[in-house]
């Protein structure tokens, strides 16, 4: 901010000079005080400059009773995973309330590198929300998959003097904390330097490695999924981030441990969502709404959206409707059912009764290479058969990051029998990021697939290609289509194409409007009922979960099947261990 303008805002904090705009006749809720009271405010400069009938402007605005909450923050969330541009994530978040997000862009990291890094944060510029950056502190995340890329501690610590880079993201990498790995503690202690958050990725982890984690400094996770954990995470200092994305979802479970003296240190977020389904079913809103009717206080799940995670990540500036704060506000017609009727950023109007009314401009973005590169397949390369009789299968979880390790039985030198009758579908990993080929295989049980193939360049965390199906011929077709296309959705049957969604940025979204994305996924939803029985879950992000190998219990990555309970890689027929 240069003097001028301070000077400004200081002129109109004491009614001075005209302010921009004054909001009269609304009800604002104050997170400090935990009360809503009848409240003149006036905005310059995108700034609230103070409370009070004393202020003058040419533009005032009449609320005509309705309440006046901050705007919302998503604590911890991946854009990449929405398929969508920030520009076009900001069309959806906005209708829904959400004014600022955290985001990670571990995914286009893992995929590019300095150059990902460099895309979010120029394509999020200007923008009816705030995306605030954490750095990507595991790229790669493990050394059990291929990346397209590596960032070391050298690579981050220059983003830090952006003042939209709030601190390090989500810390996966366990063994390099508990080894003291040098690379790993510099980048922890670049981050302390510059008093900045760290992350954690608690998945996983027991009661002793998260004293560990809050001694290097970390102190949130948003990888709780039991009430225990919550209540450890909570006991050491942490900051629990309640999730409820497309695929993870644990809101139900975690929100009884909030209560009246700990609801301080709770936020919400999303984690991974699809942009069709925060567009039609909102997320942050979403979650105070059934906060509330689960009998938490409207305020104090307000608060855990607005203030906490604000507070959390030092945004000093956001989390409230108070002078000195950023004018980012939803004007709700009803505190209890959360209903919005305008959502206003920096003083701005840019939703209203249904409609964005942000005046988005030409808004190009930054050219990126292509990044599939596939080693050529055959069929041969898709057998599958057990030379001892013994099949180690993933078995997933429905709405859940874990899995199950299966051993089966199955004949001895045949191909393995796949199919509905046995819900056992072929899986593969290959990597794509033209350095090697390697390619992992496995089989998978739960997914209730009955005929054809999908393939997907969304994979976390190193987004190599991962393909299913029950047909070699099917996946082979939607291997050479991911390929064709620069990577994204494609789903096969009967070697045509059902349905597909480029995405050409990274392998890992679409620059294409919202509404073409959501129609491209509407068809994607169709056309899975094809290929699915009784789906109860995103199959498409359940899959991309599957190459994880950092959260329990069997995984699998370019390099094959990963054991994470005993830290280590078995083929799909290895003998068990007597």
């Amino acid at each position: 901010m240069n003097k001028n303008k301070f000077r400004n805002l200081l002129r109109s904090a004491d009614a001075s000079i005209p302010c921009d705009t004054v909001f009269t006749g609304g009800k604002v809720l104050s997170v400090f005080s935990g009360v809503l009271e009848d409240v003149t405010f006036a905005v310059t400069d995108g700034m609230i400059v103070g409370f009070g009938e004393s202020y003058e402007s040419n533009h005032v605005v009449d609320l005509k009773g309705k309440i006046v909450v901050p705007g919302l923050i998503d604590s911890h969330i991946h854009i990449e995973s929405t398929l969508a541009t920030p520009k076009e994530f900001s069309k959806a978040a906005i209708r829904h309330g959400i004014t600022t997000v955290i985001m990670d862009p571990h995914e286009i990291g893992n995929v590019l590198g300095t150059k990902g890094l460099d895309f979010m944060l120029e394509s999020s510029k200007n923008l009816p929300v705030t995306f605030q950056m954490m750095l990507p502190s595991c790229v790669p995340a493990t050394i059990h998959e291929t990346s397209g890329a590596i960032l070391r501690a050298e690579d981050l610590a220059p983003y830090y003097e952006d003042h939209r880079v709030s601190g390090l993201a989500e810390m996966m990498d366990l063994t390099g904390v508990k080894t003291t790995r040098d690379d790993v503690l510099q980048k922890l202690m670049d981050a302390k330097k510059h008093r900045k958050t760290l992350d954690g990725h608690g998945a996983g982890l027991s009661d002793m490695d998260n004293n560990l984690y809050r001694v290097a400094g970390i102190s949130t996770d948003h990888e709780c999924t039991t009430v225990e954990e919550a209540k450890d995470r909570l006991s050491k200092g942490f900051y629990v981030h309640i999730r409820e994305g497309s695929v993870a979802k644990n809101f139900d479970t975690l929100l009884p441990v909030v209560n009246k003296n700990n609801h301080h240190r709770f936020t919400f977020c999303t984690d991974d969502i699809y942009i069709d389904d925060l567009y039609e079913n909102g997320s942050i809103d979403t979650m105070i709404r059934k906060a509330i009717a689960s009998g938490l206080d409207p305020i104090d799940a307000i608060k855990m959206a607005t203030l906490n995670p604000a507070t959390c990540y030092h945004l000093q500036d956001l989390g409230a409707v108070a002078p000195g704060y950023q004018a980012d506000f939803v004007v709700l017609k009803n505190l209890e059912s959360f209903h919005i009727h305008s959502v206003y950023q920096k003083g701005h109007c840019v939703f209203q009764e249904e409609e964005v009314i942000f005046p988005y401009k030409n808004h190009p973005l930054p050219a990126l290479p292509r990044t599939v590169t596939l080693k050529k397949l055959t069929l041969e390369d898709l057998s599958m058969v057990s030379g001892t009789g013994i099949l180690h299968v993933i078995e997933i979880l429905s709405n859940s990051l874990l899995t199950n390790h299966l051993v089966l039985e199955t004949p001895i030198n045949q191909e393995v029998n796949i199919g509905p009758m046995a819900d056992l579908a072929k899986l593969f990993v290959m990597e794509r990021h033209g350095n090697h080929g390697n390619m992992g295989k496995g089989i998978v049980k739960g997914f209730k697939m009955k005929s054809g193939a999908v393939a997907t360049t969304i994979a976390h965390d190193s987004h190599n290609l991962v393909a299913l199906g029950v047909n070699d011929e099917d996946l082979l077709v939607a291997v050479r289509r991911i390929e064709e296309i620069g990577g994204g959705l494609v789903l096969v049957e009967n070697k045509k194409i059902l349905a597909e969604l480029p995405l050409e940025i990274g392998g890992l979204m679409s620059s294409a409007p919202l509404e073409e994305i959501t129609e491209k996924l509407h068809k994607v939803r169709e056309m899975e009922k094809m290929l699915f029985d009784e789906l109860d879950f995103n199959p498409f992000l359940t899959l991309s979960f599957l190459t994880l190998p950092v959260i329990p219990t069997l995984k699998i990555t370019d390099k094959g099947l990963f054991d994470t309970n005993q830290q280590t890689f078995i083929t799909f027929d290895e003998e068990v261990q007597q």
